[in-house]
Order: structure tokens, then sequence, then C-alpha cells
């Protein structure tokens, strides 16, 4: 079931919970156009927006490919809306995504047939701007948690909905993965003079104190620093931690 929560002025965040963590999207309803920020895992999961965005221009922006994020998009009838990601998340709709499904649909048959993966129509390499007439989202290349990791901010209340990027307690590290380049992508937004409110897919909504977190975890993980108290953590997180520091002997 999702959560549908107004959060600032013509700005929703949706949110679906599994066993282990939730996943968090949004909805900015623009004056010329609505962007939906992440469809989540499930046509379902989508279908509380509907009738929002009656009449209106749809843009969908998938933060990255990771299942959780985009299956949700067959919601939305087709041919009334674009699909906006980074030229690697499109690259990854050849790959990694439909292998993903294809696991999904043989383990749990029954709950994803209604997926329908919808690549994005429109891609870019480092940078995209969006003009909602009264809003604006520019979305922002980040890659570290996957290649194509996007993030979006919003000038006018200061907001970054961030993905993957960032997450407490701690982020989700892959093998040989930018880490160098994740950490100062994450100061340069931690230097924004504009940035008060961080909006992560996973974990806590808060301040830049979010960033601080990740790059202090991201930085002791890189030097084979013990970070955490692994016993307060959630099972989930101790066995993503343990994952972090197999994947980061992987590095190069």
């Amino acid at each position: 079931m999702t959560t549908l929560q107004p959060f600032r002025a013509n700005i929703h965040l949706t949110e679906i919970s599994f066993p282990d963590y939730t996943v968090r999207g949004g909805l900015l309803l623009g004056r010329d156009l609505a962007v939906v920020w992440d469809t989540l895992s499930h046509p379902d999961d989508m279908r509380p927006l509907l009738p929002l965005l009656a009449g209106r221009r749809l843009s969908i922006i998938y933060s990255h490919a990771d299942w959780d994020h985009i299956w949700g998009t067959a919601a939305f009838a087709p041919d009334t809306f674009s699909v906006i990601g980074h030229r690697h998340c499109l690259q990854r709709f050849s790959e990694d995504v439909p292998h993903t499904l294809r696991a999904r649909q043989i383990e749990e048959p029954g709950t994803w047939e209604a997926v329908q993966l919808i690549p994005p129509d429109i891609i870019f390499d480092r940078d995209y701007h969006l003009d909602l007439g009264d809003l604006s989202l520019q979305l922002h290349l980040l890659p570290g948690h996957t290649p194509d990791s996007i993030v979006g901010f919003v000038p006018e209340h200061g907001l970054l909905f961030a993905g993957d990027t960032v997450e407490t307690p701690l982020p989700c590290v892959p093998p040989c993965c930018p880490i160098d380049e994740w950490i100062a992508s994450l100061e340069r937004w931690l230097n924004e003079p504009r940035l008060s409110t961080v909006i992560p897919a996973h974990g806590e909504i808060g301040g830049k104190e979010i960033i601080a977190r990740t790059i202090g975890y991201l930085r002791d993980l890189a030097c084979g620093k013990q970070p955490l108290d692994l016993e307060s953590l959630p099972f989930f997180y101790r066995e993503t931690h343990l994952e972090n520091c197999r994947n980061i002997r992987q590095f190069p």
C-alpha cells in the first residue's frame, strides 16, 4: 500500500514498505507539468497518484534503474508521459533490468506479471533541467551506488531528491564503484548554500547531516575502518555493511 503524503506546496512524497526497508519517491505538481520522481516497484504503487494527474502533462524521472524505483511506470496510460533518465539508465534496460524482472517472476509467480519495463525515452549525460511552470527540477549525475544514479534539486524549496546516493544508516556500495567521485560529488552538495532538505529513497528525511553521515561512512569504509556499532543496526543493514566490506576489497 502506497502512502501519499503532502510535503511542500505542490510536492507530495510516495512511500512503500518492504519487510526490511522502505522506498520513497515523489510527485511535483507544477502549473505546466507534473513530475513523478521514481515509480517504485509495481504499477499498483502509482494508483493513488492518478487522480492528481488528470489533464496534466507528465514526465517521469528514474533516479536509477534498480527494480524498486522503476517498475511502477505501467500504471500510467501509454503515450501520456515521457521518461527521463541517464544514458547508463537506458543501457541497463538491455542488461540487468530484464534479468531481474524475470528472476522475480519465477520466484514469486503471480506478483510481478503487471510490471512492464518502460525505458527512458529522454536521456542525458551530466545535467538536465525541467521547467514545471512555477517549480523547476535540476537533474545531476551522481554515480557511486550505480553508474546511472542521479539527484534532483528543487531550488525554490532548497530540496534535494537524493535517490540512493545517500542513505541512513548507510548506503549500499557495489563492487568497483567510483567511491572517490561519489564522495566528491556529495561534498559539492554539502557545500551548496541553497540546499536545506534532503529526501533519500531509503531512510530518514533531514538536512545536510544526512549527506555528511554518508560521506563519513564512505570514507571510513574506503580506509578500512570499522565505522559502526553493528549490533545497533537492523539485520538488513548489518548484512549490507558486511557486503560493502567485501565489495570494497574489489575496488581498483
